[in-house]
């Protein structure tokens, strides 16, 4: 084979394409891609730079960017491109403050303050978004009673010594929900749907930048004190940003509590793939009218969103009738203990 056709057949399509219209003989030129292949950027650089062939002549290959792998990641999330930004670092690095100066808040010139969605806020407005455009929700709310599972509480902490809180008894009836109705403990991936075996319990937690999920695994086989240990320790995580990949991961159905801001009910997102959530309001005093009897006792409302593709509307109320039940009822906790 002579020169001038091994080097032309060495060249790329797009390479060779491109001389043929410049009317450029490949055969004088050498290529900087793999094993010394002519690509269409050598075919550019030759014709920009060069006015007469040189034969030993190669192009500079491109550089990449020096740049940290904190920017990079940074960079990568918020979209930006590398190559328009100057780096500040030695030698010209790109670091992360060169691109977080590209994420810092906008400011016009009138009292308004504009800032960009990103991180962690801009994550969660794509998830919610997604949520409520590719679910359809429906959200059933229901007033129950709370009296007996304050005593349950008080009475729980004064016998064993150990503070735990409504949210992980709120676990524990929830999971002991899920184990009598496993049609809720569903996902939807796909057109796929998945019935799962094991009971994990995510609960929202605001931090900051927004909500993180942390999961109690397994929180059917545990005891109220081992979720109040394991709740702790991922809240904690959360809010110090330690919380690892595998303390958010395989979350089947989640609670969102409110109460602590004084919020009666709200209408919660369902953090898909899961197919229902459950939102809880505070706390409050209220009238108990029972047998015809007038009382003061204590009244919380739950929300229930359920994915409308998965489930209807009797077997989701049954559940959170269920839910309603433990909670007007929490001595049948005792029967859940391990």
């Amino acid at each position: 084979m002579n020169l001038l056709i091994e080097k032309t057949s060495f060249a790329s399509p797009r390479a060779r394409a491109l001389a043929k219209k410049l009317g450029m003989d490949l055969s004088h030129y050498n290529g900087s891609g793999p094993n010394g292949r002519i690509i269409e950027e050598d075919v550019i650089y030759y014709t920009q730079h060069l006015n007469h062939p040189i034969s030993d002549q190669t192009p500079p290959k491109k550089q990449p960017r020096k740049i940290t792998p904190l920017a990079k990641n940074i960079a990568t999330i918020e979209n930006i491109d590398i190559e328009k930004i100057q780096g500040t670092g030695q030698d010209g690095k790109i670091v992360s403050t060169d691109i977080l100066k590209q994420i810092e808040p906008l400011h016009n010139h009138t009292d308004k303050k504009k800032i960009r969605l990103a991180g962690v806020r801009k994550v969660i407005a794509t998830r919610m978004a997604e949520s409520k455009r590719n679910a359809p929700h429906v959200t059933l709310t229901v007033k129950t009673e709370a009296t007996n599972l304050v005593n349950y509480r008080n009475e729980y902490m004064k016998i064993h010594s150990f503070k735990i809180s409504f949210t992980d008894l709120l676990i524990k009836m929830v999971a002991a929900s899920l184990q009598q109705h496993p049609k809720i403990n569903v996902s939807l991936e796909e057109e796929v749907l998945t019935y799962h075996n094991d009971i994990n319990i995510g609960v929202a937690v605001a931090q900051e930048e927004g909500l993180i999920v942390p999961v109690i695994h397994q929180a059917d086989q545990k005891s109220l004190e081992q979720i109040s240990v394991d709740l702790k320790d991922k809240v904690t995580k959360a809010r110090t940003g330690k919380l690892k990949p595998s303390d958010m991961e395989n979350s089947r159905f989640t609670i969102s509590n409110l109460g602590m801001y004084a919020v009666d009910a709200f209408t919660p997102v369902i953090n898909q793939p899961e197919s229902a959530i459950l939102g809880v309001g505070r706390m409050i005093e209220d009238i108990i009218v029972e047998n015809s009897q007038i009382r003061i006792g204590k009244t919380m409302v739950l929300s229930l969103s359920f994915d409308h593709r998965v489930m209807d509307g009797a077997p989701a109320a049954e559940f959170l009738g269920k839910i309603k039940h433990f909670i007007e009822n929490p001595d049948e906790i005792l029967l859940l203990q391990n």
